[in-house]
């Protein structure tokens, strides 16, 4: 899916996946656990877990619910 995004004043086009979300997901909390590995009962473990896992649902939601504008233009 697309979704643009208005940056200073600027558009940009960002594409990205559910597949990329799943990856992004894997790979952070791979990180967080190699971090929180031997402290697992740290606030902050739990909180970043939280954190991420809230993000990452919306991020699956904006990928799944954007909608693209397909017309082709007319010359």
């Amino acid at each position: 899916m697309t979704q643009m995004i208005l940056t200073c004043g600027l558009m940009k086009i960002m594409t990205r996946t559910i597949d990329d979300v799943y990856t992004y997901e894997k790979q952070a909390l791979d990180l967080v656990e190699a971090r929180y590995k031997d402290n697992k009962d740290h606030p902050n473990y739990s909180k970043l877990k939280d954190l991420l896992i809230d993000q990452i649902n919306d991020e699956l939601y904006d990928v799944a619910h954007t909608k693209t504008n397909r017309r082709t233009s007319r010359t």
